[in-house]
């Protein structure tokens, strides 16, 4: 069963069937929660419900994607509708903790490797080396996104982030702008700009710096943009010969 709200929902089942009462009081609480990540965007969340005869229980295993995390939590009950609302008030619960407080540790640890990564991979005294340059050079677009895969859950979280405060661009999400395609519009950008970057910023600010542009350029030309961005996914997804 898949049901859209302001987020992705999918809910699988196994040796049972979810009641039509049960299914509105659920979607009831789906929704409670949609309206609580206003915060996130593209965030999805999947619900498990597994029966297992033996035990008499059912077990609802529950996983909330979002931007830079994803929050799982698990619940075995008795009673189907105490399992479901379990997990969904865990998962809630969890969500308003992670967007009150950021986990410090999981932040300072992508800081560090991305520090790290703008330090291995940017020569800035010569914007033609490195391994960065040297796919630009040899026109590897696959080799220059493989380089920087640590900065993707990065980037599309500060691509999310500014989407929420362009109005004319959240208005656009899910009626043909899509968060994805305005990641690759990035790297894209990235790839054809590297060797003009500026060489007394990090490489991290240079990305950010190139988000805005990208989304304008999505909003005016949706077309053409997201038909590029397309084809560089299709670029990365080829297998090396």
């Amino acid at each position: 069963m898949q049901t859209t709200y302001q987020f992705r929902v999918e809910i699988l089942t196994k040796d049972c069937e979810i009641p039509p009462d049960e299914r509105s009081r659920i979607q009831s609480a789906f929704a409670d929660l949609a309206g609580k990540l206003e915060d996130f965007a593209d965030a999805s969340l999947t619900v498990r419900v597994i029966h297992h005869p033996n035990k008499a229980t059912y077990r609802v295993e529950g996983r909330l994607s979002l931007p830079a995390r994803s929050l799982s939590v698990a619940t075995e009950d008795a009673y189907l509708d105490s399992a479901l609302s379990r997990t969904i008030a865990d998962l809630t619960r969890q969500m308003e903790a992670y967007r009150d407080r950021p986990d410090a540790e999981a932040a300072t640890e992508q800081a560090e490797r991305r520090t790290a990564l703008d330090r291995d991979v940017v020569a800035p005294e010569d914007p033609a080396a490195g391994p960065l340059a040297e796919s630009v050079a040899a026109g590897d677009y696959r080799a220059f996104r493989i380089a920087l895969a640590l900065y993707e859950d990065w980037l599309r979280l500060r691509v999310g982030r500014l989407i929420q405060r362009i109005p004319e661009a959240q208005a656009r999400v899910g009626h043909g702008l899509r968060i994805g395609d305005a990641v690759e519009d990035v790297y894209l950008a990235a790839f054809e700009g590297f060797t003009r970057r500026r060489t007394d910023v990090r490489l991290s600010e240079w990305l950010e710096g190139l988000i805005e542009p990208c989304i304008r350029a999505l909003l005016r030309h949706p077309d053409e943009e997201a038909e590029a961005a397309s084809f560089a996914r299709t670029l990365r997804e080829t297998p090396l010969a």
